[in-house]
């Protein structure tokens, strides 16, 4: 890679002239306003703002790639650029991979608008969104007359650089002065430049008749006066702002020759990982929808619609690995996967895809699953794929869905080499057939969903769906989240899940376990720690309705279960899995979390595979969670 250097107004030029694009692996513009505004602050001051990352290719190559132009005219409701269609006018171009935010925030800067709601404004009035323009208030330059009558630039105030409507800028004369103690001591005169104007200056303008323009230009006498009184600061301001654009080479760059997209992708990747850091999957994600007309906004309508709000957390990364799968394209998550090909299958195929996986997202909804329990969303891919390939949703199909996720997610089969999971179950999943031409289709092998089919996939890396008596001990070890609701789902399957808003509550309240209480019941010290380790472990946990357990609130457990009617406390015993003959008053507190203990233990071995050919994991404790966790829809 070789170094070199541009002028602000060489950069902006070359854009404008159509030689300078953005490759599709870029993401949309995102800076706000007042970020651009603080920019050209930084660019007055002289503040270094980074290198520059450009990839030189002849239109030939570039042809073979698909590329956007700059924006010019930004609006937050339609922030996407503009795809490049047609052939290149020059023989050779330049694509941004590093630099992209900062370069879109000069051109608008200089040559556009950006538009925005503004805010307190409701997004139906049609005077929320005004495209606004850069200006630079002349009348209020931060510089100061230091020794030997040199100016400096003051550290503690901005350049008032504002975007604006022309409007605004030009009936805005003056504002109120503000004393210390809160009152209007005075008027400060004010006059706005629209910044694009250095681009129309000479290389080597007379500043003195470029002020008096702007002198021509005021309103009132007042501004006439500040603008003789600060003529000295806003010549050098102006002689400041041209020398940056014109005559500074502000834009260092590393410029790189290469063809091949994943060579690409890979730099891209190391030079953005400072920063807001842009992973594979961003630029996976863009490349993608390049070629996709409407992609973007499809699969963010979907993703909107299965996220139900904030219930779940799926982002892009899942929907294009569904979107691999269920098109039956290559499992391995690279750029290559995604040829013009595969993306124009997942693009004819996305009404089905799409139709699978909302399936599915209900079926989670109606397990009682949300984004902070479902520690592998990778897990739910063979489920959309068994629904896309026309599997049926029947009670059975469900039961043995739901068992295959509990024994997925407790048994961390995600945790690693994912793709190699998926891969096989894929394969179990559907029939090779071929075709007339000499080509593949897929058919699907499984018409209802069978856990004990399921059981019988050999996985790689000794995975298994399986669980041994050692994993259930560490089960029901578990500690109150998302580990613990696995647990409780399996011994609670009859729930309503999709209805009712369930707690993970303590049976003996966690209030309860506190020093005071120990001292009163006599429990040793050399104990206490046990209890407190019990506390929140499965045996002293329940699922429960949330408005019962809000009137449950700390309410000691035998106060709780007395008020009931001998009916209702015999039929929440058992629905709960209490041990008979053990009283439920705190003081019996250990016997009862070791004879539940029992109980569950049995109930899990009738639900739960078992095996005995599988060594017991080591160690247990979410270990395929690829997500950050979200409050849950069953509460913890």
């Amino acid at each position: 890679m070789s170094y070199k250097s541009y002028t602000i107004k060489q950069v902006i030029g070359d854009i404008d002239a159509r030689k300078i694009y953005l490759p599709a692996l870029q993401r949309k513009f995102v800076w706000g306003k007042h970020q651009i505004e603080l920019l050209f602050d930084s660019l007055m001051r002289n503040y270094p703002f980074g290198a520059f990352l450009f990839w030189r290719l002849q239109k030939e190559n570039a042809k073979n790639y698909v590329f956007y132009e700059f924006l010019t005219e930004y609006d937050q409701r339609k922030p996407y650029n503009h795809r490049k269609t047609g052939a290149f006018s020059h023989p050779e171009i330049i694509g941004v991979l590093d630099g992209q935010q900062r370069l879109s925030s000069m051109f608008i800067g200089l040559m556009g608008t950006h538009t925005e709601k503004a805010p307190y404004k409701r997004s139906s009035n049609p005077n929320a969104y005004e495209p606004m323009s850069l200006y630079l208030n002349l009348l209020s330059l931060p510089y100061t007359i230091v020794a030997e009558d040199k100016i400096a630039t003051k550290e503690d105030q901005n350049f008032e650089f504002r975007f604006c409507t022309k409007e605004w800028a030009d009936s805005t004369l003056a504002r109120n002065v503000i004393a210390e103690d809160g009152t209007v001591c005075g008027k400060e005169a004010m006059f706005w430049m629209k910044v694009g104007q250095v681009l129309d200056w000479d290389e080597e303008p007379e500043f003195d008749r470029v002020t008096d323009g702007f002198r021509d230009q005021c309103q009132n006498d007042a501004q006439k006066a500040a603008f003789a009184n600060q003529k000295r600061f806003i010549n050098w301001g102006l002689k400041t702002l041209h020398k940056r654009i014109h005559e500074d080479e502000l834009i260092n760059y590393f410029e790189v020759a290469k063809h091949d997209l994943e060579d690409i992708l890979k730099i891209f990747v190391r030079v953005n990982s400072g920063g807001t850091v842009l992973s594979k999957m961003d630029l996976l994600f863009s490349t993608i929808v390049a070629t996709w007309e409407d992609g973007r906004e499809k699969i963010e309508e979907l993703l909107k619609t299965i996220n139900k709000g904030d219930l779940f957390n799926f982002g892009n990364e899942y929907l294009m690995r569904c979107c691999l799968v269920l098109s039956d394209g290559p499992v391995v998550f690279k750029v290559n996967s995604f040829k013009s090909e595969n993306v124009e299958r997942i693009r004819v195929e996305w009404p089905k895809i799409a139709a699978a996986v909302m399936k599915t997202v209900e079926l989670l909804y109606e397990f009682g699953f949300s984004g902070s329990v479902l520690t592998s969303q990778n897990a739910t891919i063979i489920i959309a794929y068994y629904l896309y390939k026309g599997g049926d949703q029947s009670q059975q199909s469900k039961e043995g869905i739901r068992k295959y996720l509990i024994h997925a997610l407790l048994n961390g089969i995600y945790g690693s080499a994912q793709e190699q999971v998926i891969s096989k179950l894929q394969n179990a999943f559907r029939d090779e057939v071929p075709t007339e031409t000499d080509g593949i289709i897929y058919l699907g092998r499984h018409r209802s969903f069978s856990f004990e089919e399921v059981l019988k996939i050999e996985l790689p890396q000794q995975k298994s769906l399986a669980v041994t008596d050692a994993d259930i001990e560490r089960f029901l070890q578990s500690s109150k989240g998302p580990s613990s609701f696995f647990v409780l789902s399996l011994l609670y399957p009859h729930l309503r899940y999709n209805e009712v808003l369930f707690h993970q509550d303590h049976i003996h309240p966690a209030a309860g376990f506190t020093v005071e209480n120990f001292h009163e019941m006599g429990i040793p010290e050399e104990e206490r720690q046990q209890w407190w380790d019990a506390r929140d472990c499965v045996p002293n946990l329940q699922l429960m309705e949330g408005r019962q357990n809000i009137s449950k609130n700390a309410s000691p457990l035998k106060n709780w279960v007395g008020i009931m009617e001998e009916s209702e406390r015999v039929k929440f015993a058992s629905d709960n899995y209490f041990p008979e003959s053990v009283g439920l008053e705190f003081k019996n507190f250990m016997t009862f979390f070791k004879r539940r203990k029992e109980v569950l233990r049995n109930e899990l071995k009738k639900v739960l595979a078992l095996t005995s050919d599988r060594p017991a994991t080591e160690e247990w404790n979410d270990r395929d969670n690829e997500i950050e966790p979200q409050e849950s829809r069953v509460t913890t």
